[in-house]
Formats: C-alpha cells, sequence, structure tokens
C-alpha cells in the first residue's frame, strides 16, 4: 500500500511537472482548477494513513500464533508419546493382576474342596 501511495506521489508530481506548460497555455480558470485538483490529490495522499506498520504488525501476530499452535502441537504429541509409554508400562502388570486372580480362584476352589464340610465330616 505504500508503495502504491508512492507511485501515486510520483505520478501527480510527474504530471504537475509535465503539464505546467500545457497548463500555462490554457486559458484560465482551467489551469487553477488542474492545479488545485493536484494539490487535493497530493494532500489526500499525505494523509493517508501508513499502513505498512499496522501490515507488519499483524503478519507478527499472526506469526506469533502460528508459533503457538506449533508449541502446543509439540506439547501434545510429547504428551502422546508418555501416555504410550505408560500404556505400554500398564500392559505386564494388567496381565500379571488377571493371572493372579485365575490363581486365587484356583487356590480358593481347590482349597474348598479338599476341607470336608462341616455335615459330611460328622457322619
Amino acid at each position: 500500500m505504500e508503495e502504491f501511495l508512492e507511485g501515486t506521489r510520483s505520478v501527480a508530481r510527474l504530471v504537475g511537472s509535465v503539464g505546467s506548460g500545457a497548463l500555462g497555455a490554457m486559458p484560465e480558470p482551467l489551469p487553477s482548477t488542474v492545479t488545485q485538483m493536484l494539490r487535493s490529490l497530493q494532500r489526500l495522499i499525505d494523509q493517508a494513513p501508513p499502513i505498512t506498520d499496522e501490515l507488519e504488525i499483524l503478519v507478527q501476530e499472526v506469526h506469533a500464533k502460528r508459533l503457538t499452535v506449533q508449541a502446543l502441537q509439540a506439547e501434545l504429541t510429547a504428551f502422546d508419546h508418555q501416555l504410550d509409554v505408560l500404556e505400554r508400562s500398564l500392559a505386564p502388570m494388567e496381565s500379571w493382576v488377571r493371572q493372579w486372580a485365575r490363581v486365587r480362584t484356583s487356590l480358593t476352589d481347590t482349597l474348598q474342596s479338599a476341607v470336608p464340610e462341616e455335615g459330611s465330616a460328622a457322619g
């Protein structure tokens, strides 16, 4: 945008300098009207806010947001890896707990069948 404004300023200056000879040959009030129009155009261009700074800030903000997203993605990847390691670490323990439950049930069943019932021992 800044380049566009600078280009427009240059065109206005060029038109003003090139047309000055031709403006002198024109009858009044045309030369003064054109000169006023060129001066108004120059003032309008000079009053335009420099959006390059604003655009630069916006680009920096977008870049910062992207860096934040990338950081969050990295954290989530690390967290996912930690959960994967934990899950694989718990798998053998889960298997051992199941085996222990089967052994305990088996021992309980075996012990109950080895001990005679009270009613059959008296009889």
